[in-house]
């Protein structure tokens, strides 16, 4: 049975495809809760599939709700593949999602590199709304996000997570502009300096000259 690992990178593919991405996630078929648990599943492949799923499922704001609802409650399941062992006060502690807290001494973070970027960049996604990024900071997102950040060893995916921490910790738009992110108009001067800017930082990134 080792050929259907590879089910969960087909199905990644065709989660690009917005037809598919609205059959993973019909409220009727229940197909993405079925999905969640092969990210505790011992195959990479696996894992790295369903890791893929989920991102590009997070890419459809209007299903937030639904996703971090109590329905599919997603975040449990972005954020326990990032979570070490540390231990946090009682307050902090008693804001994490249940599956989050107390958790065993020797936890293990997920050991893929592009997963964990695939996770990361799906709580991006969520951070899309006002109901997300409240949802995620009202859940101590950011503690879990801080301490993964420390034992981050790829510097590839130190980018993507600091952006992370910039929407978890920053100030909310104001009010005269929308509460979606992803319909927040960048001025052409200021789009031109981030590329330049990503262009710079990833140049950095692969020749190694970027302080790790």
């Amino acid at each position: 049975m080792a050929e259907l690992h590879f089910l969960a990178p087909f199905l990644a593919n065709l989660s690009q495809v917005t037809s598919a991405r609205k059959y993973f996630m019909d409220k009727q078929r229940c197909v993405i809760q079925r999905l969640l648990p092969f990210m505790k599943h011992k195959s990479d492949v696996r894992r790295q599939g369903v890791s893929m799923i989920l991102k590009n499922c997070c890419f459809d704001y209007e299903y937030h709700d639904w996703l971090l609802g109590p329905e599919v409650d997603i975040l449990p399941c972005l954020l326990l593949p990032l979570a070490g062992p540390e231990e946090f006060d009682e307050d902090d502690m008693e804001k994490l999602p249940a599956d989050l807290q107390y958790l065993e001494p020797d936890k293990r973070r997920e050991p893929l590199a592009i997963v964990r970027a695939n996770l990361v960049e799906a709580l991006i996604q969520l951070c899309a709304t006002a109901n997300g990024r409240n949802f995620l900071r009202q859940s101590n997102t950011y503690i879990i996000i801080r301490e993964y950040h420390k034992s981050e060893d790829k510097v590839m995916n130190h980018p993507m997570i600091n952006n992370l921490v910039d929407i978890l910790i920053g100030d909310e738009p104001s009010p005269t502009l929308s509460s979606n992110l992803k319909e927040l108009e960048v001025p052409q001067d200021l789009q031109e300096q981030f590329s330049n800017y990503s262009k710079e930082e990833l140049k950095a990134l692969s020749t190694g000259t970027i302080a790790e």
